[in-house]
């Protein structure tokens, strides 16, 4: 406890110890505090002596608990405990010291702590809200946990709004959205009073500048969440109640915590173990290496087969014969390349991952750099591949020394470019270094000794219908493919350049 007032100290410590069910950390922190009190011995005596009559359950709705207890040997009495605004409308209290009181709650919130009132009266009809007699204010710090600001940032960062939706008063709310940057300039802070004079066009057009929404219902933070879809917001929503899966169901995606309720969990789609904010942001950093992995993958998948397959078309159109056999594509893109196309979609994120705005739900797989860089590997490997088939086949008459030429390139090739795909907007000189995917540089490896073996055994030779080839043939091969890849990052550059905003 930061702050605590209490005009009954007897009272006071019973309401926290009676109306309490031990059911989270401010019942919690009430058991403990009272547990620390001079005279307090045994508190789970108290209680356990104490009969429970009935009981009224804290809700987001009320924001107050109600309990009506036989005392062993005092009488019977209801506890009462809550938001303090609430508690003071339900107590007999002289207006002198209720303005005192609420000047109290001003100052207390403006420090951020969070705020509970205290009362209790002689045993009357639970459903009867008035007559009770204050005892109490308690100011209960809820610590920032490590790391929020910071993941707070980078999210603001990477052009994610983060809102706080909160049952806290308001000025508590204020006070922990500015220690953690929630709130920035131009930004609003609206409470559920002000919420419920807005209609659903107000809302909207509001919801884009609100930053904090304090003093929130069940059903305001539907609204919410409508209100931001009405703006063609993509929203996220973290809750842990049973009134919250509406709004988690409702939004494009429900993230619970681990100790939300069981209606909670099965609404959402996400459950945080850990019950951190740092895991969501962690998740959305995930979630973008993911994406920006399975773009890598495709367009450096399709570069290789659409090079082959406009190489053999071309030739086709021209009466050559095929510069590929089906036994070589089969080599190169199951032995050479495959394994390769697979730890591509494993590679490390990328730095400044973050620093980009987010994607359009509907952002496509294949982006236009991404179809300009298929083109250019496609063109420029099929034009080297067709100009030394033809010099072999056409001008040496060896159809068979021109495909295993056309070969060992396309096996080559794609092994020497896949460095350029590891990242499809920085030079290999700004990627990350290789030493982070280390399977991937195996692979490689692999991809490259494959090829070279496919030449090295007589009877694969056979099967593959090649011919071992020169060292001055194999020296043209990597000048190709090192060629091809100057040219790649060239393309890359400039594709990026039109296309920046991919």
């Amino acid at each position: 406890m930061n702050h605590v007032e209490l005009t009954d100290r007897e009272r006071a410590l019973e309401t926290m110890i009676l109306c309490n069910n031990l059911e989270g950390p401010v019942d919690v922190a009430l058991w403990e505090y009272a547990q620390s009190q001079n005279g307090v011995n045994n508190i789970q005596d108290r209680f356990d002596e104490s009969e429970r009559l009935a009981e009224e359950l804290f809700t987001s709705e009320t924001k107050y608990m109600i309990t009506a207890n036989k005392v062993n040997g005092q009488g019977s009495f209801n506890f009462l405990k809550g938001a303090p605004e609430i508690v003071l409308e339900m107590c007999q209290i002289d207006q002198n010291v209720k303005k005192r009181i609420l000047s109290q709650i001003d100052e207390w919130a403006g420090e951020g702590l969070r705020l509970l009132g205290l009362a209790y009266r002689p045993l009357g009809i639970l459903e009867d809200h008035t007559g009770y007699i204050w005892v109490g204010l308690l100011g209960m710090e809820d610590p920032i946990r490590e790391g929020v600001v910071d993941a707070v940032k980078v999210a603001q960062h990477a052009g994610i709004r983060v809102c706080m939706i909160t049952g806290d008063y308001r000025k508590t709310a204020e006070r922990i959205g500015r220690n953690i940057g929630l709130i920035r300039d131009g930004d609003k802070i609206i409470d559920g009073e002000e919420m419920t004079q807005l209609d659903d066009n107000q809302l909207q057009q509001l919801v884009n500048h609100v930053a904090v929404f304090a003093r929130i219902r069940s059903n305001d933070k539907l609204r919410i969440i409508k209100a931001l879809q009405g703006t063609n917001q993509v929203t996220a929503m973290i809750g842990d109640g049973v009134n919250d899966a509406p709004a988690l169901k409702r939004a494009n995606i429900g993230v619970v915590v681990d100790s939300a309720t069981d209606v909670a969990k099965e609404t959402a789609d996400l459950v945080l173990l850990d019950s951190n904010f740092r895991t969501v942001v962690a998740a959305v950093e995930e979630g973008r290496t993911i994406f920006q992995n399975i773009r890598k993958v495709v367009a450096y998948t399709l570069s290789n087969s659409f090079a082959e397959v406009l190489t053999i078309f071309i030739a086709m159109v021209l009466q050559w014969p095929a510069p590929l056999a089906v036994a070589q594509i089969l080599w190169i893109h199951l032995i050479c390349d495959g394994p390769s196309d697979i730890v591509l979609g494993f590679e490390p994120k990328e730095r400044g991952i973050m620093d980009e705005p987010p994607k359009s739900k509907d952002a496509p797989i294949l982006t236009h750099l991404g179809l300009s860089l298929i083109g250019v590997i496609s063109i420029v490997s099929s034009v080297f591949a067709l100009l030394i088939f033809n010099h072999f086949s056409t001008i040496h008459g060896n159809v068979t020394e021109g495909r295993s030429m056309v070969f060992a390139s396309f096996a080559i090739n794609s092994m020497i470019y896949i460095f350029a795909y590891r990242s499809m907007r920085r030079p290999i000189w700004k990627m990350v270094p290789l030493r982070e995917n280390k399977p991937l540089f195996w692979t490689i490896l692999a991809g490259l000794a494959t090829a070279l073996i496919a030449f090295l055994i007589p009877g694969l030779r056979n099967v593959l219908g090649i011919v071992p080839l020169s060292l001055m043939e194999w020296g043209v091969i990597a000048g190709i493919a090192i060629l091809l890849l100057i040219i790649v990052e060239i393309a890359k550059m400039i594709a990026k350049g039109i296309h920046d905003n991919d």
